[in-house]
């Protein structure tokens, strides 16, 4: 018992000489400000990747990342969805304006999402201030289309859905 409390009592010695006379302090600090840092890079990639979410304006946009968000739950989205969500956009955009243009900014969006739910939490306001009920039906039509492409939609395709008109159907 003697011989514990010795070395408990060098260890604690060592430990105040180290943090008194050597670089303890300093170690200390630089490991509690590392840490700080990390949290707050970690903070500001995630508000630089949501920047493209953020920026849109266009409930059409925004339908259009819904799209590709139920076919990226799948994996690599198949031309036959790109070509589904291309073919539901058309029906919502106006006649003459650049669907091509639109589809790239659409997926870069979606592929800049940390993951779907936080897209629909980004997106959902502008929907529910934009969209009335018939046409939150419409974009859940949308959806459901994209994602009964091979074969039907799967669990996660069925649940990202389901939220994603929760979300909107919620009054704030």
């Amino acid at each position: 018992m003697p011989v514990i409390a010795a070395v408990v009592g060098a260890v604690m010695t060592g430990l105040i000489y180290w943090f008194m006379y050597g670089n303890g302090m300093e170690q200390i600090d630089r490991y509690l400000g590392d840490r700080r840092n990390a949290k707050l890079r970690l903070k500001s990639e995630a508000a630089f990747k949501a920047a493209p979410l953020r920026a849109i304006r266009n409930p059409a946009d925004a339908a259009g990342v819904l799209m590709q968000l139920v076919a990226l739950v799948r994996g690599t989205p198949t031309p036959e969805q790109e070509t589904a969500i291309e073919e539901q956009m058309r029906t919502i955009v106006p006649a003459g304006d650049d669907l091509a243009a639109r589809m790239a900014y659409i997926r870069h969006a979606a592929a800049q999402a940390a993951d779907a739910d936080t897209a629909i939490d980004h997106i959902a306001p502008l929907l529910r201030e934009k969209l009335d009920a018939s046409e939150r039906d419409d974009l859940e039509r949308m959806l459901e289309a994209v994602a009964v492409i091979h074969h039907g939609p799967t669990d996660r395709q069925e649940r990202l859905i389901a939220r994603a008109v929760r979300v909107l159907a919620e009054q704030h």
